[in-house]
């Protein structure tokens, strides 16, 4: 009987880290389903379910969910978040697995959630997080693969994922910077009202978070993203645009704020520039600027020597200037992190995941 596994997919920008194994599972039998949460507005989540003929099941809630594989009782479900209430699971019928959404390795600190002590596995990237990871869930079993989201970037240079920058409407002969602000603290409210005009020489292509996009609370900050979209340097991600993999296949520099890609897009050898004049919300200054260092994860603090940092929107120019012009200036820090941080990039992440899941763990102490 072949293996089934579902995906626990409750925001759409979990998929990019979720498909390269849902191929490989896929590839070799298995049965696959992607359990998607239901939206008011649910047109964007049908599209790339169309798109890509993925196996759906829907549910309202996490309630709802843990109902379903309780009832249905797969082999695997693979989580990408803290997910509460998986104790109640049979554990003799089903295992859970986390395969963190996104690095892991940002400013935030969601990937020390305590929620995330509940499943059995935790795939991790690279070893530099093992002894934290260790300390903090002494029950679950750690694995070491690399970072699935990353396996098209590591595979043959014609089957990478790459945008044309003449569709775009935008000049192939220019360089190409990524704006890749996350949604909070983010430094959108802070860049220069007309800053790509600053930058004419450049492509500018922008990719901000999900949550920008889609969610009605940031509506002031993706009105700035349409504005800078007016310019003719500009691409502004389409809400379709779930995935940063080709924004980051097609940029030569990045500029990001607190967003975990700065690892994602240095593990490919490019230089990164992180934004630190975030406009932080007036419940996060002050005298409770201790909310922001709760939020932040100081475990990364060690390695943010990555990439050069714009203390204030000004500096950004002269840094993004310099990057495109010597890209090899923080190589050797890119790679040596890299390394410890994101872990084997061969493009065979997920063959090392789906062998794991694929295996006989009927021996395992649960």
């Amino acid at each position: 009987m072949p293996q089934s596994v579902y995906f626990d997919i409750p925001h759409l920008y979990y998929l990019p880290q979720y498909q390269p194994v849902y191929d490989e599972l896929k590839r070799r039998g298995a049965q696959c389903t992607f359990v998607f949460y239901e939206k008011p507005e649910p047109s964007l989540l049908l599209s790339v379910i169309e798109q890509y003929a993925l196996p759906v099941k829907w549910v309202k809630d996490e309630a709802e969910a843990l109902a379903l594989y309780r009832e249905d009782k797969p082999h695997w479900v693979i989580f990408g978040n803290d997910f509460l209430g998986l104790k109640t699971l049979d554990k003799s019928a089903t295992r859970c697995a986390l395969l963190f959404h996104g690095s892991g390795t940002g400013v935030k600190g969601a990937s020390l959630s305590p929620g995330l002590g509940e499943v059995d596995v935790r795939f991790v990237s690279g070893p530099a997080r093992l002894p934290i990871f260790r300390e903090l869930y002494p029950t679950v079993e750690l694995v070491t693969v690399g970072f699935a989201k990353l396996d098209p970037l590591f595979g043959p240079v014609e089957q990478q994922p790459t945008f044309s920058l003449s569709e775009l409407g935008l000049d192939p002969d220019k360089k190409t910077l990524l704006y890749a602000p996350t949604f909070y603290p983010s430094s959108i409210e802070n860049m220069g009202r007309d800053w790509p005009k600053q930058f004419a020489e450049y492509n500018i292509l922008i990719k901000p978070h999900d949550f920008t996009l889609n969610k009605k609370r940031y509506a002031h900050p993706l009105k700035r993203l349409h504005q800078w979209a007016q310019y003719d340097n500009v691409w502004l991600a389409k809400p379709t645009d779930y995935s940063l993999i080709p924004f980051m296949a097609t940029a030569d520099v990045m500029a990001t704020d607190t967003s975990s890609a700065i690892f994602e897009f240095a593990s490919l050898d490019k230089p990164v520039i992180v934004c630190d004049f975030v406009r932080l919300r007036w419940s996060y200054r002050g005298p409770f600027r201790y909310r922001l260092r709760k939020r932040l994860d100081a475990s990364t603090e060690q390695y943010q020597d990555i990439a050069t940092h714009a203390k204030r929107f000004k500096d950004l120019k002269s840094l993004v200037d310099q990057q495109m012009q010597q890209p090899g200036l923080l190589s050797t820090k890119r790679l040596e992190y890299a390394e410890k941080i994101m872990g084997q990039r061969d493009g065979k992440v997920a063959v090392r995941i789906v062998d794991f899941l694929l295996k006989d763990h009927s021996t395992t102490t649960r």
